[in-house]
């Protein structure tokens, strides 16, 4: 890699070694912290060049993103960064950059005027030419001064069919239209085969009613934003954000500041049951015969959806001042064991079967007759929630500023007939309004960079039960040099801080349905270039659960090496523990059968203890310029009792009822004739691999390949998931207005599981088919 960036901002004489000396304790600081002992918030833990969207979610289905690292990117891929108006914070959102490299970027902007082309930063050394052409697919290609009000935007078509389902496929419509220099509108469109009716509660039956599964159309993204660098208004759905995310924000930018448009809809790529029924008040099973697997909908993240606006530079004598204001009545679908009945339960965390989710019957015409039950579903705009918040913040400068951030909600059910709340494990705290306010800072110098953040909670929860609201803290600190960066950061949220709009640096572990909250922590992260070809990726969390003492602990180092101008070779190693006190490989809890932990009064026993290693080879081979291979091997030891992705974002087993567990059982554990707690306590060896193509044998065509290999336990077949998935993709662009795309997909599992022996289809055929029009 060649890098032209120049020496870096540090400090000369005396000044410069201290500050050199300091870089070298963060430095080993961190490698003590990496060789001796996830986070929330984004730190993309890759060196991320990516081209398209798809490459993107290659990244994501093969691990080498998360899922919120997947969402975060994949919003700023679509949404674009200006390199002439974004600000310090809009800038380092782009993967791969230092703050030291994005002053070097705005203060280029300043000397210039205008960034006219952004090839332009390389020739002046801001940037090195790898790093531009990875930013690339993420930039807003300036246009010339006076075509800056033209009109331009897209259109895009998805849809997704599996052979063998013979409903209607699932569908997705977005377009986005930009004119007259600073106003944006667009939406999202879905067309879901398989979405229930409005629930209705029954009271001779005391539980809720939802029509069938029907095709319905419903436009969950739609919006109007009017932008300038001084003021701003959006309305329709966005997304906003403050601060270090503690007191408000959904935005999935690490450092937001401000409004931002919402019209992410995002493609499945698991199937979904066909027959999601009990049998209920009937005698028969209406799934025992027939359970087929059917294409999934494409998903949706709520974010808000109302009004915002914002003056975002009032002079003052010194700096500016900026003021925020957003209203929103977002309407929420909810999982239908996150809700309860608060006129029959007074503490939800009791498993009485008065506090368990009320059952889901199928509507009749006859309101009379015998009728199914459903399972496992999302019951459709069943609570509307009313915000309102404001932000007021001074700035200095770019680097230093004072901001004070406060928010209220109210929800507002829409079933009548019944006194329905949020369950436990929700994210949204039940007991009526809640919200929260807080105060944030920043402070920049040379090479340094200090945030900080506190916000107090508010809710309605019984103080016996939680609830009051808490308080919590994050402090924060960069140093950036050339093309390095440390972070150090430590943090403290209390476990009453129920505060469903704070996104912070946390771990990925969920107390009664929110990560930032009872967790005590510290966490450093190391990204960069030690020389001109090597890229390196440190990172390690250490947290304490404070209602459990329990501390735990996650590390990973990744290095990526340009051997040569072809051959990119890698070497990745990750480290997690979910008991530190443990020193093994073992269970510690001293339940033996499935059953005896379901009779516990504290069922977090299931995720007490639990490690796992993971090494990860991989290499890149790009012989010529217009074709390149990605070859990826993953060696995976571990104990937990449940694959860690379902176990963090389907379930919070803290304190859940049986059926939450037993449901918890069918969406994470794939596990069959399972009993006894040893069966999951014995270590457990993985194994993911894969090959991935992609070719560009002319200009207009884009070819891409992949095949992935993947065992959970490799020494036994009929315990998890072995399977096999590749799939062949074809892009055609024949103008900017016409750009056809299809993907054929083969899903085939190998294991000899009793629900893959009665898997229907197996092997899965998809066929995903795209159109864009870009003008």
């Amino acid at each position: 890699m060649t890098d032209g960036s120049p020496g870096g901002h540090l400090p000369s004489g005396p000044r410069r070694r201290r500050a050199r000396q300091l870089i070298a304790i963060l430095s080993t600081a961190l490698g003590i912290a990496t060789w001796s002992s996830p986070a929330k918030a984004v730190e993309y833990g890759i060196f991320v060049d990516i081209d398209t969207e798809e490459e993107l979610n290659d990244l994501l289905l093969t691990q080498q993103i998360n899922d919120t690292t997947y969402e975060n990117l994949v919003e700023l891929l679509r949404q674009g960064v200006d390199l002439n108006e974004a600000s310090r914070e809009g800038l380092y959102a782009l993967p791969n950059l230092t703050y030291d490299e994005v002053d070097r970027i705005l203060a280029y902007r300043e000397d210039a005027g205008r960034i006219g082309d952004p090839a332009d930063l390389v020739v002046a050394g801001v940037l090195s030419r790898r790093k531009l052409a990875a930013l690339a697919a993420f930039l807003l290609v300036p246009g010339p001064e006076g075509q800056r009000g033209t009109v331009h935007g897209f259109v895009r078509y998805r849809m997704t069919y599996v052979a063998g389902d013979r409903r209607v496929p699932p569908m997705a419509l977005q377009g986005r239209l930009s004119a007259l220099g600073g106003l944006t509108v667009g939406g999202a469109a879905l067309l879901d085969p398989r979405r229930l009716g409005p629930a209705a509660w029954d009271p001779n039956r005391e539980a809720l009613l939802a029509d069938p599964d029907a095709p319905r159309p419903h436009v969950p993204k739609l919006y109007a934003k009017w932008e300038t660098p001084r003021w701003g208004v959006i309305a329709g759905t966005y997304r906003i954000g403050f601060g270090q995310r503690l007191t408000f924000d959904n935005s999935r930018r690490y450092t937001p500041n401000g409004f931002y448009l919402d019209d992410t809809i995002i493609a499945r790529y698991d199937l979904s049951r066909l027959c999601s029924e009990a049998a209920g008040e009937q005698v028969d099973d209406p799934c025992l015969d027939s359970d087929p697997r059917v294409a999934p909908n494409f998903q949706v993240f709520e974010g808000l959806r109302g009004v915002a606006a914002g003056a975002k530079q009032l002079p003052m004598p010194v700096g500016w001042l900026q003021i925020y204001a957003f209203w929103s009545m977002q309407n929420y679908d909810l999982y239908q064991y996150r809700v309860y009945d608060a006129g029959a339960c007074s503490d939800p965390n009791d498993d009485d079967v008065e506090c368990r989710a009320p059952p889901i019957y199928a509507a009749r015409d006859d309101p009379a007759a015998q009728t199914t039950q459903y399972v496992q579903r999302n019951l459709p705009n069943v609570v509307d929630v009313i915000t309102q918040g404001t932000n007021v913040a001074w700035f200095r400068d770019e680097r230093t500023h004072v901001g004070l951030t406060g928010y209220g909600s109210v929800p507002r059910w829409r079933v009548e007939g019944v006194d329905l709340d949020f369950a436990p494990a929700e994210r949204l705290p039940r007991a009526g309004p809640f919200g929260a306010v807080g105060a944030d800072f920043s402070w920049g110098y040379r090479w340094a960079d200090l945030f900080g953040e506190i916000s107090r909670s508010f809710d309605g929860i019984p103080t016996s039960q939680q609830g009051g609201g808490g308080f919590a803290g994050i402090l924060r600190h960069t140093a950036s040099w050339n093309s390095n960066e440390i972070e150090l950061s430590a943090r403290y949220y209390d476990q009453r801080y129920a505060n469903p709009y704070s996104r912070p640096i946390a771990s990925r572990d969920r107390h009664q349905g929110n990560t930032g909250r009872d967790e005590l922590g510290g966490r450093v992260r190391y990204a960069g270039a030690p020389t001109e070809r090597v890229d390196l990726r440190a990172f390690a969390d250490v947290w304490v659960r404070q209602t459990t003492r329990t501390p735990r602990m996650r590390i990973f180092a990744r290095t990526d090496v340009e051997a040569t101008r072809w051959w990119k070779p890698g070497l990745w190693l990750e480290y997690q523990s979910r008991d530190l006190r443990q020193s093994s490989f073992r269970q510690c809890t001293e339940a033996e059968t499935i059953d005896e932990i379901l009779a516990m009064d504290n069922t977090s026993a299931l995720i007490c203890g639990g490690q796992r290693v993971q090494i990860t080879a991989r290499s890149r081979i790009q012989p010529i310029k217009r074709l390149y291979f990605t070859l990826q091997y993953r060696h995976e030891v571990q104990n937990w009792r449940f694959p860690q992705a379902e176990l963090s974002r389907e379930i919070d087993l803290d304190g859940n009822s049986e059926q939450d567990l037993r449901d918890f059982g069918n969406i994470a554990g794939r596990v069959d004739g399972v009993e006894r707690i040893d069966e999951l306590n014995d270590l457990r060896q993985d194994v993911n691999a894969f090959l991935m193509i992609v070719a560009k044998p002319v200009d207009p065509l884009r070819l891409r390949a992949r095949v992935r290999w993947f065992w959970e336990d490799i020494t036994d077949n009929a315990r998890f998931e072995h399977s096999v998935w590749s799939y062949l993709e074809a892009q055609y662009k024949i103008r900017d207005w016409a750009i056809p795309k299809i993907r054929y997909d083969l899903y085939y599992y190998l294991d000899r599981r009793d629900s893959t022996l009665t898997r229907r289809p197996n092997p899965e055929h998809w066929i995903r088919v795209q159109f864009e029009s870009r003008f």
